[in-house]
């Protein structure tokens, strides 16, 4: 009696072993097709419903759904429709069942990767209980969705996108073929940081040359935060060589914690630095927080430097900067950067032709109170600058208000500086207009500090120490600015 009810029991605790075997390895992701020889079928990972797309099983208009959670331990990589046996007219990804579904792997390289795919779209969602995280947690030269081969007509939206890349970025623009990597959208998401190693970019593209370049890219509405190395050059986003004629719009670019730097390095919200014709808008620079509260705080003890938005453009199209604002930023330094963009700066433009404000004017600081950016340094002269051009093109600052600055030491004989507009180099031409340099609370704009420092603080609210070829210089206000210390300067 006893051994059968042992051999009963046996039986039942297999059943039970095989039923959470099945239930755990069940396919997560569901496929169907206008086309192909298989129109229906489900798959365990990303990587192996995107290999039978390669393959040419599934055609036409494609729709994937995700359920769950898809550990991949390899590339997804999909191709172009035409590469090989590939052929289809468009390819959706979405999260489905009400649940929190993630896309998941310690990849070496590139979780998701669109070789050369045109039309294809990964939704989020983020209604009905849907949402959908991707995440790379490789430390090293890695990104969670990689464009490359003339990858276009894509977009990533309403998703979760995190990783540790000390390389790259979460989302990655690398090199094309003919066109390169064009027209695709980067929209709502929250791109940052996957459990405790940061990205050292959210948004990373690095093109071919200036004959095959990443073109007319759109990055709108995302989060992008937590972007951070305490060693190495950090970007929220970093539209590098090889592109141009990009959009970045409506975006947030914060810290969700005080950030040390243990190596000196210029860090930027916003760097472009190829290409022209870019429209750089509404993008919000600085707090703790999406909801625009708390303090983007950068620590250390090293000549650490930050601009918000720095770009080094070209003068084929004017490139425009309207709308941004840069803000709710504190930095300890121990640099004693004095000219161009100083210590740190809201906008800065190294070369091309650029409008700024001449829609819509950016706010760098506040149009209220005080110590909206506030540095503090180890060393005397540190400048923190509003807008800074150092280009040689056409230049026009225009409608923009600078105020609650402040640049001081850590004792009496260290000095600051402010300088509102910033003219650092021989533009063939500079406009400054309609520009409000200091809000109207007093001492504002404040280099040094009242009742401590002795050095000499030097303050101006529009500085030319280089003379432009012409210069057109009217209706702008300047007010409460103030320079502390007992130098003569």
């Amino acid at each position: 009696m006893a051994n059968k009810f042992t051999k009963h029991l046996i039986k039942a605790c297999l059943l039970i072993v095989s039923i959470m075997y099945l239930n755990n390895t069940k396919a997560q992701i569901s496929l169907t097709s206008s086309a192909g020889s298989i129109t229906s079928a489900s798959y365990t990972t990303l990587k192996t419903a995107f290999d039978s797309i390669n393959s040419g099983a599934h055609q036409g208009a494609i729709l994937l759904t995700i359920n769950g959670t898809s550990t991949e331990t390899a590339s997804a990589v999909l191709n172009a429709s035409g590469a090989g046996l590939a052929s289809f007219s468009s390819i959706s990804l979405t999260p489905t069942g009400g649940v929190a579904s993630t896309i998941t792997g310690s990849i070496a390289g590139h979780l998701i990767d669109l070789n050369g795919a045109r039309n294809v779209t990964i939704n989020g969602l983020n209604t009905g209980g849907n949402s959908l995280t991707i995440s790379n947690t490789n430390i090293g030269a890695s990104s969670c969705i990689r464009f490359i081969n003339d990858a276009s007509v894509n977009t990533i939206t309403n998703c979760t996108i995190t990783g540790y890349t000390t390389s790259f970025g979460n989302v990655f623009f690398s090199t094309g073929n003919i066109n390169g990597n064009d027209s695709n959208t980067i929209s709502n998401n929250n791109i940052g940081v996957a459990g405790s190693n940061f990205p050292i970019s959210g948004i990373y593209s690095l093109g071919t040359s200036a004959l095959i370049e990443n073109n007319a890219n759109i990055v709108t509405g995302n989060n992008i935060f937590d972007f951070f190395s305490a060693a190495l050059v950090t970007n929220g986003i970093n539209v590098n060589s090889g592109n141009s004629n990009w959009t970045i719009s409506n975006n947030k670019l914060y810290q969700t914690a005080t950030r040390t730097y243990t190596t000196a390095n210029v860090h930027n919200g916003i760097f472009v630095s190829s290409g022209a014709g870019y429209t750089i808008t509404g993008n919000n620079i600085g707090y703790a927080n999406s909801l625009g509260t708390g303090i983007y705080t950068m620590a250390g003890t090293i000549a650490t430097r930050f601009v918000g938005i720095n770009l080094a453009v070209g003068t084929t199209v004017v490139t425009s900067i309207q709308g941004n604002t840069v803000a709710a930023i504190s930095m300890a330094t121990s640099s004693a950067a004095s000219t161009a963009n100083g210590i740190l700066c809201g906008i800065n433009m190294s070369s091309g032709n650029v409008n700024v404000g001449t829609v819509t004017g950016n706010t760098i600081g506040a149009n209220t109170g005080i110590n909206s950016i506030v540095a503090t340094s180890t060393t005397t002269g540190g400048l923190v600058v509003g807008i800074n051009s150092s280009s040689t093109g056409a230049i026009s600052i225009q409608n923009n208000t600078i105020g609650s600055l402040s640049s001081s030491g850590i004792t009496a004989t260290i000095a600051g500086s402010i300088t509102g507009v910033n003219i650092s180099g021989v533009a063939t031409s500079i406009n400054i207009s309609s520009n409000t340099i200091g809000n109207a609370t007093s001492n504002n704009m404040r280099g040094g500090t009242s009742g401590l420092t002795t050095g000499s603080s030097l303050v101006s609210g529009i500085n030319l120490p280089s003379t432009p070829t012409v210069a057109n210089i009217t209706n702008n206000t300047i007010q409460n600015l103030s320079s502390f210390g007992t130098g003569t300067t």
